[in-house]
């Protein structure tokens, strides 16, 4: 399969409450405007945001209203 269009962000469970604005829990984002791994980087690829690390889940969430799929990434510090 390949990489969905999309990256939905989703806190970690031992996310410690409040570190991820609640407006950014389940946003979806176009992988086009994401930034790209270094090739030194892991095979999952890493997003910096506000102090923590979103990383590649390797699972999927569906949007109900029109299909698109996305890659859950989840938020840690």
């Amino acid at each position: 399969m390949s990489e969905p269009d999309y990256i939905v962000i989703r806190p970690a469970p031992d996310l410690p409450p409040g570190f991820l604005p609640e407006r950014e829990n389940g946003r979806w984002y176009d992988r086009a405007d994401m930034p790209q791994a270094s090739a030194e980087a892991s095979l999952n690829a890493l997003i910096k945001y506000g102090g923590g690390v979103a990383v590649a889940t390797g699972r999927f969430e569906v949007r109900d209203y029109d299909g698109a799929v996305a890659e859950v990434y989840e938020v840690r510090p």
